[in-house]
Parts: structure tokens; C-alpha cells; sequence
């Protein structure tokens, strides 16, 4: 397990870009461990959590009298069964890790003897209350410190009699624990939870061959389950979602951010976060993949406010995070019925509240909801200083606002708390920060894509771009742009003084989305009215002038860069290091627009090569490609084979 330090320095950065894995799942892990100790057998799992956290459920395992062999680079075996399983002599260890004390405590609750079960400072004053109630009508003695039984924690196992127990507030690890009692106890054990909570104990417990039944309730779900002996199973732990949270946030929020999280778990009740960021407006992607795990992409996106409900995120533990995209949305968004954040790792209500105002946002608790006022688009975080309390998931949330707050360095105290989870947090955040210029860039040099409308220029373009591991600027979003708003704001196109005026004065940013001062315009770029007034702007020299200016100082700003348009390689960029320009039959671009005729397309052609501003034609040293009938993939391809 890496070391993490203490105190560590985070970089505001530009680019948040590249691919990632993140840790074995936690929630997985620790079930695949527990459950491996009471299979009758060997089982083995590759892929399990380095974290800290993990590491204490292995520990306590053993000291209960399971043989867990961890091998360097290979699976960990488990040779497991029940009658193997006695109380120990020495305290069982939690560290940090609520989620294994509440299993364990499931787990000791059937085997005779005493067992203590003890954890840091942080977990010696989170609440146990919530497991000693079902444990204890099952037959299991619980004693701890308080009236809400904080550890240590004594329990004194034994022989268990199955119950009918209804959560009073939906908790998968309440759940887990009653039904790894339940293993041991005699008759039916029958679960009632409110609403649906992560299913990987009773999943992983039916794979095990437990005799187990789950169904739908009301809005919830009952589990009936069995005693019985478990058989042992293989397994690979996908990637943990929760993980996945910062980096996806992060990317949404960076000023150029594309990051992909591979071979992730993508099960309902951990991947919520993913359409609470998709419905504010977040550019996201979840790609199904074998085995319950799949792919994660995010993109820089502007955001709106949202309200979000806490069924969405069962856990909550996305919320700190998603108090950061949301501190720079535009509006209010309430995180509704999140009063379970308050008995975490830290009070993480007021540790969220604390984060968002501690670099420049508006945050604060309404009862058990929490509600952050958004910045909006034009606003920005600034550096600060901020202590975690001990809780791993306030220093990640920490590291992305930092990340995003620009140019500066933020100092984050109390971050070794991320080896509970994910020791390599620093290395995967320095490897998606080092954005390192591809030689393309670092020469100055532009790849001038030109062509007509609908030969495949912005698909290409982007998909070179990608490879090449450089930005691209589409140059027909900027005058769509001005052309939209222009309509939107009741000018003629024609009118030439007031569009030149929109072209030198707006703000135009182009990107996954089009900004015009401030105003999200992506969706009416694409609309007839627009397509119909563009070509009317950009035959208008002045607006031309103005946004070749901004179009070369993007280029200069960056580098170099991929860069499509009509007139890039002949007016804009005639000193291109790779010139192409791409066209296709009048009838396929017709069909891939699909909002023009293809007597509409040759008209367009017609004004394009005619006008008196830069018209579309072949540079003399282009190369032409027709890309009727081809693929993206073998149009790509050969673009960069000139290169």
C-alpha cells in the first residue's frame, strides 16, 4: 500500500485529461473477503482494494482463523470455512472502516466467544446503535460506550435466531450485517429496507449458492434468506464508482477536461451520481461493459442548478464532491434528506459546507438538507487551505476544487486519510494533471481540416485531435454562434454593423458546449434558422476578420492544435503543417446533416465558394480526401499517416 503524505500542495491546472483505473470496489471487497472466510473451500480474488480500510477486514479475518494468503501481483486466496472460525485472542482492528466493523460485527454475532471490535478516533464516536438493535433479537449481547453503543464494541456471539426486521432508515451495511448473521442463525432471517441500498451482499450471497430471495416492496425491496453453508467463488473486483466520482467531476470542471475511468462497477444504487451530473447539464457517458463493470467518460460542461434526492445516491458518499461541480453551476442545488452525512467518517455536512465556502463557494445546512449556491459560468473558485477532519473522502473533494480554482496551489491538511481508500490517489491526479504537449503542439504547428458541410470535418477532426492529444477548435461553431445570437436578440443577419459587433464584442467559448457570454447556445446551432442565417454572417468580411483573430490566438495560446472551419488552411492557418481537405457526394452530406436537402447542400457550396470573404477552396497544397462510403475509423487513419 503506498504511503500518503500528510500535507499536500495541489496545483490549479487547465487540463484534467486522459485514462484512469481506480481502486477494487471497497463495498466488494470487504464482502468478497468476509464471504470467502465462510465458504467451505478455496476462493480467490483478484483486483481487491489496497486501501487501508480493506486491509483491516483482512486482518480481522485471519485473527478469526481464516487462511488469506496475499501474493504480490497475483490473487489472494482464501481458504475458508465456518467451522475454521473462532474468537480471537486480540481486538479486531477496524482503523477507519465503519463498513467493516458493521460487517463483522454481522459475521462474530454467530460465533461463540467474545469478540471486540475497536477503530480509530474517528470510528470510536460513530454510532453502532443501528446494528446492536437487530443483533441483539437475534441473540447476540452488544455492549459500547454510550447510548448509541460507540466502539470499542463488545459482542458476545453465539447461537442466533432468525428475525423479521424492517431498516429504519435504509443502510446497506445494516442490511449486511443482519443477513451475515442470518448465515448462522437458525430459521428464516427476512429483511424489509425502504428504499433499494447497494445489492452486493445478497448478489455475491446467491452466487455463493446462499439460499436467498429478493423482490420488489413498495419502493423498496424484501430479502428473505436461509441458513445455510456458502461455496466458494472467483472473483475480480471491478473498479470502485465512488473512486470514479472525483475524476468525472473533476473533468467536468476543468477548463479542458476529458477523462475516461475503465473497468468501473456500474450497478444502479453506485452510479446515481452519474444522472444527477447528466441532468445539470454534464457532459457523461457510461459504456456497459462484461461482468457488471464498464466504462466512464466525462467532458468540460457547463452547469445548472439541480435538485438531488437521496435515493439517487443511497450512500451519499458522492456528495462532497458533487458540492463542488454544483458550487460552480449556475442556481441553487439542494441535496435533499442528506442528514446520514452527519454520522460519517466526519460530520461531512458540516465538512461539505466548510469545503465549498473554504474555496469561495456558498453553502449551508437546512435541516438535513444541504443547499449550494452556485457561482454560475462566469464564476470561478479561488485557493484556500483546508483540513479534512480525518475523513479520506473531504481530502479528494479538496484536491478536485483545487484542482479547478486555476492558476494557484491550495494546501490540504490531514490527506493520509485517502490511504484508507485509495493509496494512489496522488499518482492517478499528477498522471490526468501532466498535460504533456504532443510534439504536433509543441512545434507551433496546426492541422487545418477544410471542407464543405457534411464532409466530416468536426467527427474527424476530434477523433484526430483525440489521438493526437491536442485540442480542436471548430471554427463553424463560432459563426453559427454569432449567427444564433443574432436571431436570438431580433438582428437581421444581413445587418452588418450589428453582427460585426456581436464577433468583436461577445464572449465565445467552444468546446464540448458554446458559451456566448455566459449563455449556453449549443442547442440552437444545429436549428434551420441558424443554418440558413450562417452562411449569410460568415460571408460578412468584418465579422470574418474579428473571428480569425480569435481563431489564431487560439492556436498561439495552446500551441497548436487541430483546426476545422471553410478557410483554415488557405486564409486562417496557410502556414499549416498538414493541410486536408475533406469532401463527400453532394446525396451524403445531404444525409448526414439531415436538416438540408441535397439541393440545399450544393446551394450552400454555391454561396461558400463564391462569396467575396474568404471563400471555400482547395489550398495548393492540401490533401483531398473524399470520405463517401469510409469509415471514421480509415478516414483518421489516414490522416495521420501524412502526418
Amino acid at each position: 500500500m503506498s504511503a500518503v503524505p500528510g500535507v499536500v500542495t495541489v496545483e490549479g491546472v487547465r487540463h484534467v485529461s486522459g485514462s484512469v483505473h481506480t481502486p477494487g470496489d471497497k463495498s466488494v471487497s470487504h464482502r468478497s473477503l468476509i464471504l470467502g472466510a465462510l465458504a467451505e473451500g478455496r476462493s480467490h480474488i483478484e483486483g481487491l482494494s489496497d486501501g487501508a480500510d480493506v486491509a483491516h477486514t483482512l486482518r480481522a479475518l485471519r485473527s478469526l482463523g481464516a487462511a488469506i494468503t496475499v501474493a504480490e501481483g497475483g490473487p489472494v486466496v482464501i481458504d475458508g470455512g465456518r467451522s475454521l472460525l473462532r474468537a480471537g485472542t486480540s481486538d479486531l482492528d477496524c482503523g477507519n472502516s465503519g463498513t467493516s466493523m458493521r460487517l463483522l460485527a454481522g459475521l462474530v454475532a454467530s460465533i461463540p466467544g467474545r469478540h471486540r471490535l475497536v477503530g480509530d478516533d474517528s470510528l470510536s464516536v460513530r454510532p453502532m446503535d443501528r446494528i446492536a438493535g437487530p443483533l441483539g433479537a437475534m441473540g447476540a449481547t452488544l455492549r459500547g460506550r454510550g447510548a448509541t453503543l460507540c466502539p470499542p464494541l463488545e459482542i458476545e456471539g453465539g447461537a442466533l435466531q432468525g428475525i423479521e426486521w424492517t431498516l429504519p432508515v435504509a443502510s446497506a451495511q445494516v442490511k449486511s450485517a443482519i443477513l451475515l448473521a442470518g448465515l448462522g442463525a437458525s430459521g428464516e432471517t427476512v429483511v424489509h429496507e425502504p428504499e433499494p441500498t447497494r445489492p452486493h451482499t445478497e448478489e455475491m450471497l446467491a452466487e455463493a449458492g446462499a439460499a436467498i430471495e429478493v423482490r420488489p416492496e413498495g419502493g423498496g425491496r424484501v430479502i428473505r434468506l436461509r441458513p445455510g453453508a456458502l461455496r466458494p467463488v472467483d472473483r475480480l473486483v471491478p473498479g470502485d464508482p465512488s473512486q470514479a466520482a472525483f475524476w468525472i467531476v473533476a473533468a467536468v470542471l476543468a477548463e479542458h477536461g476529458d477523462v475516461t475511468v475503465e473497468d468501473v462497477y456500474i450497478g444502479e444504487q453506485r452510479t446515481g451520481y452519474i444522472g444527477v451530473l447528466a441532468r445539470m447539464g454534464a457532459d457523461v457517458a457510461l459504456e456497459a461493459g462484461s461482468g457488471g463493470s464498464g466504462r466512464l467518460r466525462a467532458r468540460s460542461s457547463a452547469l445548472h442548478a439541480t435538485i438531488v434526492e437521496a435515493r439517487e445516491i443511497p450512500s451519499l458518499d458522492e456528495v462532497p464532491v458533487l458540492a463542488v461541480a454544483a458550487a460552480l453551476a449556475e442556481g441553487t442545488t439542494i441535496f435533499r434528506d442528506a442528514g446520514e452525512l452527519r454520522v460519517k467518517e466526519s460530520d461531512r455536512m458540516r465538512a461539505t459546507v466548510e469545503l465549498v465556502e473554504a474555496f469561495g463557494g456558498r453553502a449551508e445546512e437546512l435541516g438535513d438538507d444541504l443547499a449550494v449556491h452556485g457561482l454560475g459560468p462566469r464564476g470561478h473558485l479561488h485557493h484556500a487551505a483546508f483540513a479534512t477532519a480525518g475523513d479520506h473522502r473531504m481530502a479528494m473533494a479538496a484536491a478536485v476544487a483545487a484542482l479547478v480554482a486555476g492558476p494557484g496551489q491550495s494546501t490540504i491538511e490531514g490527506f493520509s486519510t485517502v490511504a484508507t481508500s485509495y493509496p494512489g490517489f496522488l499518482a492517478d491526479l499528477a498522471r490526468l494533471t501532466a498535460h504533456r504537449p504532443a510534439p504536433l503542439a509543441a512545434e507551433r504547428a496546426v492541422v487545418a481540416i477544410d471542407g464543405p458541410a457534411g464532409a466530416g470535418k468536426s467527427t474527424v477532426a476530434g477523433a484526430v485531435a483525440e489521438r493526437l492529444g491536442v485540442e480542436r477548435l471548430d471554427t463553424g461553431a463560432m459563426y453559427r454562434a454569432v449567427a444564433a445570437t443574432a436571431l436570438s436578440r431580433g438582428i437581421d443577419p444581413a445587418d452588418h454593423d450589428a453582427v460585426v459587433a456581436i464577433a468583436e464584442g461577445a464572449t465565445i467559448g467552444v468546446g464540448p458546449h458554446v458559451l456566448v457570454d455566459g449563455d449556453d447556445v449549443t442547442a440552437l446551432l444545429r436549428t434551420p434558422d441558424v443554418g440558413r442565417a450562417v452562411s449569410v454572417v460568415a460571408a460578412n468580411p468584418d465579422v470574418r476578420r474579428h473571428l480569425v483573430e480569435r481563431q489564431r490566438r487560439w492556436v498561439r495560446e495552446r500551441g497548436g492544435g487541430v483546426v476545422e472551419g471553410r478557410d483554415i488552411g488557405t486564409v486562417v492557418f496557410p502556414e499549416a503543417r498538414l493541410k486536408v481537405y475533406l469532401t463527400a457526394s453532394p446525396e451524403e452530406r445531404a444525409r448526414r446533416r439531415d436538416d438540408e436537402s441535397a439541393a440545399g447542400v450544393a446551394r450552400r457550396d454555391h454561396i461558400d465558394s463564391t462569396r467575396a470573404a474568404s471563400p471555400l477552396v482547395v489550398a495548393e497544397d492540401a490533401r483531398q480526401l473524399d470520405t463517401t462510403g469510409r469509415s471514421v475509423e480509415d478516414v483518421v487513419e489516414e490522416v495521420l499517416s501524412w502526418l
